[in-house]
C-alpha cells in the first residue's frame, strides 16, 4: 500500500492535473463539452464536481474514501455567501408549487431539470480559490471548444449547402449538435469571452496565443451571421453595445463609443448582402410576422411563438398570485389550446421565460425569481467584471423569446457559468479595465 501510495503521490506531483484542483478544472471542461455533446456526460460531470466536495480520498488512511475534512467549513461558506442560496431559489420555487399541482409526473420532470440549482452551489462553494489563470482558461477552453463545434457545423453547411439554404427561406435552422438557440446563445458568450481574453493579454504558454485568440473571435462573430439564429445575434449584439458604451464611459473616450454604436448598426446591413443564409433568414422573418399581423391560416414559427405568449397571459390571468402550480402548466397550455387554437398541432409552451415563471407560480413567484436572478448580480461580496454581467445580460435577453431555463442545456449553460463567476469574482478583484 505504502509503494502505490508513494507512486500515487509521484504521479500527482508530475502530473498536476492529477490532483485535485486540477480535478476540478478537468470536470468543468468535461461539464462544458457535454453541453453541447452529451446530456449524460452533464450528469456525470455535475455527480463528480458534487462527489468532490463531500468525499476525500486519502489511501495512508484505512478507510480510504472519506468525508471531506472541509465539509463543516465549506457549508459555512455556503450559506455564508447569499448569492449561493439566491441560486437554488430556482429549484425551490418549482417544489413550493407542488403543493397545489396535481401533474405529479411533469412536476418531477420540471425538478429534474433544476436539479443543478439545488446540487451544483455548494460543490462550487466547496472549491479551492481559483487562480485568475485557472478561471480565465476555463473560457479560453470554451471558446476553443466553440470554435471546433462551428467547424462541424459549418462543414455540414458546406456538404449540403443550397438544400439547408432553402431551407433556412422556410425557418428551418443550420443543424447543430444542440439545440440551435441554446447553441447560438453559448456561441454568443464564447465571443465575449474571447474578447475579455484578448484585452486582458491572456495566453496559456505563448505570447502569440493573443493573437489566435482575436482570430478565432472574428471567425466566431462571422460564423454566428451564417447560423442565423437571431436569439444569438440579437443577444450578441446587445452584449457587444454594451460593453463599448461602458468602456467608452469609463475611459472618457466617447469618440470611440460613438463610433462603436455604428460600427455595430452597419454590420447586420453588411452580413445581409453578403452571407446568403443570414438574407434568407431576415426575409423569412418579415413575411413569418406578416402572417401573424395579417391574422392568416398558415402558422409560422414566430407565428405560433406570439400565440404561446397570448395561451400563457392568458393562463397569467387565472390565478395571479400563485400560478396554476409548475406542474399543472402544460396541461392547462394544451387546454387553451385546444379551445382557442384547435387547428395548431404543436401545442409549444410560452416562449417567454417570464410568462412561464408567472403562469406557473404567479406574480409572487415571479417576483421571487427575479430576486434569484438579480441579486448575485448587485451582490456587495461580488465584485462583478465584464463576463459576469455579460451572461445576465445574455441570459435576460433571451428570456424575452425563450424558455431559456426550461431544458438541461439551458440550465447547464446558465448555472454553470453563473456559479463559477460567483466563486471566483467573491474572492478575488478584477482588473481596472473590466471592473
Amino acid at each position: 500500500m505504502s509503494s502505490i501510495t508513494s507512486n500515487l503521490s509521484n504521479l500527482t506531483a508530475r502530473y498536476p492535473f492529477l490532483n485535485r484542483r486540477g480535478l476540478v478544472i478537468f470536470f468543468c471542461f468535461a461539464y462544458l463539452w457535454a453541453l453541447i455533446y452529451s446530456k449524460f456526460v452533464i450528469s456525470v460531470a455535475m455527480i463528480c464536481l458534487i462527489a468532490m466536495s463531500v468525499f476525500e480520498l486519502d489511501l495512508e488512511k484505512k478507510h480510504s474514501l472519506q468525508l471531506n475534512s472541509q465539509l463543516r467549513s465549506n457549508w459555512q461558506t455556503f450559506i455564508s455567501n447569499k448569492a449561493y442560496l439566491a441560486v437554488t431559489l430556482f429549484f425551490f420555487l418549482i417544489l413550493i408549487t407542488g403543493i397545489y399541482s396535481a401533474d405529479m409526473k411533469y412536476l418531477l420532470e420540471r425538478l429534474r431539470i433544476k436539479l443543478p440549482f439545488l446540487l451544483l452551489p455548494f460543490a462550487f462553494a466547496s472549491m479551492s480559490s481559483l487562480k485568475e489563470k485557472e478561471y480565465l482558461s476555463i473560457f479560453y477552453f470554451f471558446l476553443f471548444l466553440l470554435f471546433g463545434s462551428a467547424i462541424l457545423v459549418g462543414f455540414g453547411y458546406w456538404q449540403n449547402y443550397e438544400t439547408i439554404t432553402e431551407n433556412l427561406g422556410k425557418g428551418q435552422p443550420i443543424p447543430t449538435p444542440v439545440n440551435h438557440i441554446r447553441f447560438s446563445l453559448m456561441m454568443a458568450f464564447s465571443i465575449i469571452g474571447g474578447i475579455v481574453l484578448y484585452f486582458r493579454n491572456f495566453y496559456w504558454k505563448w505570447a502569440w496565443e493573443k493573437w489566435l485568440i482575436l482570430g478565432i473571435v472574428g471567425f466566431l462573430f462571422f460564423f454566428i451571421h451564417v447560423l442565423s439564429v437571431r436569439s444569438g445575434i440579437l443577444v450578441l449584439y446587445a452584449s457587444l453595445l454594451f460593453l463599448s458604451l461602458r468602456y467608452a464611459f469609463l475611459q472618457k473616450k466617447y469618440f470611440l463609443g460613438a463610433a462603436s454604436v455604428i460600427v455595430l448598426l452597419c454590420i447586420p446591413a453588411i452580413a445581409y448582402n453578403s452571407i446568403e443564409g443570414f438574407k434568407q433568414k431576415v426575409d423569412y422573418t418579415i413575411w413569418d410576422w406578416q402572417q401573424y399581423y395579417y391574422d392568416l391560416p398558415l402558422r409560422s414559427s414566430d407565428a405560433s411563438r406570439l400565440i404561446s405568449f397570448k395561451v400563457g397571459l392568458e393562463i397569467c390571468q387565472k390565478e395571479k398570485w400563485l400560478g396554476v402550480g409548475a406542474g399543472d402548466l402544460r396541461k392547462e397550455v394544451h387546454q387553451i389550446y385546444d379551445q382557442r387554437f384547435p387547428e395548431i398541432k404543436d401545442k409549444k409552451m410560452p416562449h417567454n421565460q417570464f410568462i412561464s415563471v408567472c403562469a406557473g407560480m404567479g406574480m409572487i413567484g415571479l417576483a421571487v425569481f427575479m430576486l434569484a436572478f438579480f441579486f448575485p448580480l448587485f451582490y456587495k461580496k461580488i465584485k462583478s467584471d465584464a463576463l459576469f454581467i455579460t451572461l445576465h445580460l445574455i441570459i435576460f435577453a433571451s428570456f424575452f423569446t425563450e424558455n431559456t431555463i426550461e431544458n438541461s442545456v439551458g440550465v447547464g449553460f446558465y448555472v454553470f457559468f453563473l456559479l463559477l463567476g460567483i466563486h471566483f469574482l467573491s474572492t478575488k478583484n478584477t482588473s481596472p479595465l473590466f471592473n
